[in-house]
């Protein structure tokens, strides 16, 4: 069976990026500035791509602002309520 290197990959580093991202803490991710960013581009511990980390900052940004990501889930869910 062949899996995807990429997933196998991040799967491999789960630990190193929670600790990288506070624990996916979207209210502090939302607020790394430039000295964030630079200390994810040097742990070597995590996937060191500069658009892979501004594009998480950035969403994270994005999810803070329409209030909470089940908020946004709940609303674009593609089952009715009653489901």
């Amino acid at each position: 069976m062949w899996g995807n290197p990429a997933w196998e990959t991040i799967l491999r580093k789960d630990q190193n990026f929670r600790r990288a991202y506070d624990n996916f803490d979207i209210a502090k991710i939302a607020n790394y500035g430039e000295a964030g960013r630079q200390r994810l581009l040097n742990d070597s511990g995590i996937i060191r791509n500069l658009r892979k980390i501004d594009s998480i900052i950035h969403n994270a940004k994005v999810l803070m602002g329409l209030g909470s990501f089940d908020k946004w889930f709940m609303a674009h869910h593609p089952l009715s309520k009653g489901e």
